[in-house]
């Protein structure tokens, strides 16, 4: 005779393999720390304080050595120093009668002028901001075109173009 074998039964409930939560958390993280990296990074100047010349004034005890940002006119006649030393110095204005005297060591962007809008990023330092950035608005060669009449900006453009095409070398 032969002995029948018979597969074991199981009458043992199933049990599930017990999940875990790391593979989540660790996505999770990544996907967070990635946006943080994201936002701050493209937030221009996240933690910085954007200042008016007015806001600067009534706040420059509060102000302390924090990194700031502030946009004002370069005064005319207010530019003093050698471009690029750490002497050099100007003021920027606003239509209000606020000024901040602004010291740049460095050499000064193309646009740079006195009258022109400028953005200055730095630290203040004994009412001076000692600047680490500067940006200089550049006004538009054509800004004025659009308040001409047709007949007008026909004769500026023409003008415009003659300047262009005596700049250009001869051609043979």
């Amino acid at each position: 005779m032969s002995e029948q074998v018979q597969p074991p039964t199981n009458d043992a409930p199933i049990q599930r393999k017990k999940s875990s939560w790391a593979p989540v958390v660790v996505v999770v993280a990544v996907v967070g720390i990635g946006l943080g990296v994201v936002g701050t990074s493209t937030s221009g100047g996240a933690g910085m304080y954007n200042y008016t010349l007015q806001q600067l004034a009534e706040n420059k005890s509060d102000i302390g050595r924090r990194e700031i940002k502030v946009s004002g006119k370069v005064r005319k006649g207010s530019v003093r120093g050698e471009p690029g030393s750490a002497q050099f110095r100007f003021d920027l204005e606003d239509g209000q009668g606020h000024q901040l005297t602004v010291a740049y060591p460095r050499l000064l962007p193309d646009p740079f002028e006195e009258g022109r809008e400028a953005i200055v990023q730095g630290r203040l330092d004994n009412g001076e901001l000692s600047a680490s950035n500067l940006t200089v608005k550049c006004p538009s060669r054509y800004a004025d075109a659009q308040n001409m009449s047709e007949a007008d900006q026909k004769k500026y453009y023409d003008e415009e173009y003659a300047k262009h095409k005596a700049a250009q070398p001869a051609s043979k």
